[in-house]
């Protein structure tokens, strides 16, 4: 596929539908600039093929974790502030259907996707309006994108590092489209008092040429039973490190924290 169906704005021609914010310091009456998109499939959870970041997280067998809440989690998201210099203009939160989409190419593998090992299939049925919520925003020099997504799980981050870490290397099938999805786990240090899983990911999709790869790096963290996703990634180039999202991670956790 071509790009992330709700991130990758670069190179893309048609509007993504989310609600734009404007970025604190801006005149009045402006507003951030949706980020781009073109048809894809991201499923976070994941793209079958797209290319990222992901990480959806598949259903999984356990209770609602402590403290559990509801309500819709956009009022949650960080505002486009809390994203660094070159994206906070861009940052908007993105509409449910987009937001679904976006999850996949987050997570790397579509939902529906046949995978090897089978264990790493992400769930078929995308999160409820009121369980999933993407904040996103591209940052036109080097076409870097990075997001914030929230996701109301039934399992903790220690089942979801597990996981990730059983499923390193991916292979993905549907419709036909097939891609490869390699993750490297990373240690890192807590963020805001709050565990963290990280892994960097590759996902290359289509042979011959052209073909696309899609590389990204991922911090997790939770608080409740809100798993927050904290994403940057890239086509080609070098995605952000995990010290540069480990700032908009942080503000992530304030956030939800302060619900």
């Amino acid at each position: 596929m071509c790009c992330g169906a709700a991130l990758l704005a670069a190179g893309c021609n048609s509007t993504v539908n989310g609600q734009a914010y404007p970025a604190e310091g801006a005149a009045a009456g402006s507003r951030a600039v949706p980020p781009t998109t073109s048809s894809a499939a991201p499923g976070t959870s994941a793209p079958g093929t797209t290319a990222p970041a992901t990480p959806t997280t598949p259903p999984q067998n356990a209770t609602s974790a402590p403290g559990a809440h509801a309500g819709a989690l956009d009022r949650l998201l960080p505002r486009p502030a809390a994203f660094p210099a070159g994206f906070a203009e861009s940052a908007a939160v993105l509409s449910h259907h987009n937001a679904v989409s976006a999850s996949e190419d987050l997570a790397g593998v579509q939902r529906g996707a046949r995978t090897r090992p089978v264990r790493c299939s992400p769930s078929a049925e995308p999160p409820q309006p009121d369980d999933l919520a993407v904040i996103s925003a591209t940052n036109a020099a080097d076409n870097t994108t990075m997001a914030v997504q929230l996701e109301r799980v039934p399992t903790d981050l220690a089942e979801f590092g597990e996981r990730i870490d059983g499923c390193t290397k991916v292979e993905s099938t549907r419709f036909g489209a097939q891609s490869a999805i390699t993750r490297t786990m990373l240690d890192v240090p807590d963020v805001a008092d709050h565990e963290v899983v990280a892994y960097v990911q590759r996902v290359s999709s289509g042979s011959g040429e052209p073909s696309i790869e899609q590389r990204s790096t991922t911090l997790a963290a939770q608080v409740d039973d809100v798993r927050i996703f904290v994403v940057g990634m890239n086509q080609h180039g070098r995605p952000p490190s995990a010290e540069d999202l480990s700032g908009l991670l942080a503000d992530a956790i304030d956030t939800v924290r302060a619900g």
